[in-house]
């Protein structure tokens, strides 16, 4: 609980010396920082309203620089030590490593200044996990390097209707051969992009290639129109260039809006910023689906799911591809089942692997279905010649 501290004109906060115990906030009045006493005492700097006092001393660890006396009546908040340091430590490493690192160096300037010709001191090392951030930092630029370099490309997995067997879409999955460190899984370098926000760039590198495959296999393919889904990230729905860039790559391939999904988790959608609705709003209109991945292992808010242009549901593959032999898991692919129904939108399983899976999923009710079962992700090539064919999967359930 925090506590409040009222000081009267002339009353001391702390003294310099004092040890580092708690930081303020000064929410009125005007105080005065000082060092020395009495004909030695030189005023350092006054604040009012709005200033933290003391968090320097237990950023550094050390007793108090100055003094810091009332001028006015003051009220003060009172923030124990081990909070500023809990918040401190929760910081972004890269951030902390910035403040710590201009913390040291001011302190050694002003001793430089005074000494001037003492020897320079070797600075410690502020940043902390620094292998693992130069390492992600490494990745990030490799990532700029490999899209301009062909490292990347797509592999695409046939998503089928459990009734009949007929392909009716597929996902489109980025793979990155790196030429030092392999195959570099997607949950890596993805998670590595949006923890430097350059996700987008991936992002179209996966619309340009995946809407260029569907124009060209959707020639060949007889029947029903074919849709193909790529993966957003929760920092691709907030941009504002999205919609324009998708606009533009299905007017380039000659393509309808509903021929392209664009998948997100559910916790990607909350919360949403200003942009983020706009462009929601904006997909609707243009006539793109929506499906939210992953789902039943998110946020799940049956009324703010209400409000979403949606167009599928995928089942999680954890509850999917178990459903024939966990009862539980059955109960729930049958609600969600249910649930799309209702919503009136598909509801895809993912991750099957045997055909009990797919006709446990047929059973329920489930229209559309993934997995290795049915196919492996294939190259854009193989693709077109299993379209080409007779446009089935593999697995053909009972």
């Amino acid at each position: 609980m925090g506590t409040d501290i009222l000081l009267h004109p002339g009353d001391v906060l702390y003294r310099q010396g004092d040890p580092a115990d708690y930081a303020f906030i000064l929410a009125s009045g005007e105080i005065s920082l000082f060092t020395g006493e009495g004909a030695s005492r030189v005023e350092t700097e006054r604040r009012t309203a709005g200033s933290i006092l003391g968090e320097l001393s237990i950023l550094t660890g050390q007793p108090r620089a100055v003094s810091v006396e009332a001028l006015t009546p003051c009220r003060l908040f009172q923030i124990p030590a081990t909070q500023i340091l809990r918040r401190f430590n929760a910081l972004d490493p890269m951030l902390k490593a910035c403040v710590e690192t201009s913390i040291t160096f001011s302190a050694k300037l002003g001793d430089r200044r005074a000494n001037p010709t003492s020897e320079a001191e070797l600075a410690p090392v502020t940043l902390a996990g620094a292998p693992d951030l130069i390492d992600l930092l490494e990745l990030d630029c490799d990532m700029e390097r490999g899209l301009s370099r062909g490292e990347f490309f797509m592999n695409y997995q046939p998503i089928v209707t459990l009734e009949e067997g007929e392909i009716a879409g597929f996902e489109a999955l980025m793979r990155w051969s790196h030429p030092a460190r392999g195959a570099v899984p997607p949950d890596r370098f993805v998670a590595v992009a949006e923890e430097m926000q350059t996700v987008s760039a991936i992002t179209d590198f996966a619309l340009l290639e995946t809407c260029r495959v569907l124009g060209r296999v959707q020639a060949v393919k007889q029947g029903p129109p074919l849709f193909a889904s790529v993966n957003l990230s929760g920092q691709d729905i907030g941009r504002a260039d999205l919609i324009d860039f998708i606009s533009h790559v299905l007017a380039l391939n000659d393509l309808v809006p509903s021929a392209l999904r664009l998948e997100v988790t559910e916790t990607a959608l909350v919360p949403q910023d200003a942009q983020a609705k706009k462009n929601l709003e904006a997909l609707e209109e243009l006539g793109c689906g929506l499906a939210i991945d992953d789902f039943g292992t998110g946020y799940s808010n049956l009324g703010y799911l209400k409000s979403l242009p949606l167009s599928a549901i995928k089942i999680d593959r954890s509850f999917a591809r178990d459903a024939c032999a966990n009862p539980v898991s059955h109960s729930i692919v049958k609600m969600l089942v249910g649930l799309g129904r209702e919503l009136g939108v598909d509801v895809i399983a993912e991750g099957l692997e045997t055909a009990q899976d797919a006709q446990a999923l047929r059973d329920i009710g489930c229209g559309l279905a993934q997995g290795f079962v049915f196919s492996k992700p294939l190259s854009a090539d193989d693709l077109g010649a299993l379209l080409h064919g007779n446009g089935r999967s593999t697995c053909q359930v009972a």
